[in-house]
């Protein structure tokens, strides 16, 4: 798993993207590929404060996701590929932020 250290432990999603740079319509998208398998958006680190609408994420949990459901699949059709790219470029970004820091 990427070795990324997190200042905060929970993110609101404009801080989230700012701190992991996926475009908003791609985190988007991922996040409704992942619905309509059934599968829960809090395995993709959101959190729900219950008796409100705000939605925090766990940056380290969404990297790992990110990692086991983007970067390590097998690519089957084209826009998998394109998902794969985009991913591997957060990583990569990410990764220059840390020798940078």
């Amino acid at each position: 798993m990427l070795d990324f250290k997190f200042d905060k432990a929970f993110y609101k999603e404009a801080e989230l993207l700012k701190r992991c740079p996926v475009p908003r319509s791609t985190f988007h998208k991922w996040q409704n590929e992942w619905i309509s398998k059934g599968l829960s958006p809090k395995l993709m680190g959101k959190i729900l404060v219950k008796g409100t609408s705000t939605v925090f994420w766990n940056g380290p949990a969404f990297l790992k996701w990110l990692q086991e459901n983007k970067l390590d699949q097998e690519c089957k059709y084209d826009y998998e590929v394109e998902d794969q790219k985009k991913a591997i470029l957060v990583v990569s970004k990410l990764r220059e932020q840390k020798i940078n820091e």
